[in-house]
């Protein structure tokens, strides 16, 4: 049986889409538009709120991407969304993160302290509201001040943690195929294409 993505591989592209795909790339800073707004390009009004969040959280703000896409990895990991977790494993190894601590992050949904212990906290959080948004507590903004976050950028981080899920969940309903692009980074680093 074809997956959601496979039926819908090709979605037209109108000049207006084709402008929002240019969009995507310069602000993802990627050689192509990736296939998970090629699928959802089938649905304009979808799209259209789709990719303005992750702009917005993801490419924008005060905290940096290198941390967002790590909390990215970790949290596709955590919920076992393979595109989300090959696409930002690219993403990641392009804007200097280390093999070794992506590995970290994909097997224990983190990072060594001895990384950064500032970048952990961070990611812990985030990871933690990922598994249960229940769990946040005047202790974690705490914990997160100690580390030098102030509280817009833990708003920051709050937000990067729900987008992670919420990317997460279109991504395995749709069960996007990974695109060749990031599969090529990934395996120039040793690393297998299906992940």
């Amino acid at each position: 049986m074809r997956t959601i993505s496979q039926i819908i591989d090709d979605a037209p592209v109108t000049p207006e889409i084709d402008e929002t795909f240019k969009k995507i790339q310069n602000a993802l800073n990627a050689p192509f538009t990736p296939h998970f707004f090629r699928v959802w390009a089938t649905s304009p009004e979808s799209l259209k709120g789709i990719w303005p969040v992750m702009n917005h959280i993801l490419t924008r703000g005060r905290v940096g991407r290198r941390l967002k896409e790590m909390i990215f990895v970790a949290i596709s990991s955590l919920k076992s969304c393979h595109y989300c977790e090959a696409a930002h494993h690219a993403f990641c190894l392009n804007i200097g993160v280390s093999q070794a601590q992506i590995n970290t992050l994909i097997e224990d949904h983190t990072i060594s302290e001895t990384d950064s212990a500032k970048d952990k906290a961070a990611i812990d959080f985030a990871v933690k509201l990922a598994k249960d948004s229940h769990t946040s507590s005047e202790q974690d903004f705490e914990t997160l001040k100690f580390h030098g976050f102030d509280e817009e950028e833990i708003m920051e981080i709050i937000a990067m943690s729900g987008m992670a899920v919420f990317y997460n969940h279109l991504a395995n309903a749709t069960k996007i195929n990974i695109d060749e692009g990031f599969t090529k980074i990934l395996s120039k680093h040793g690393k297998n294409s299906s992940v």
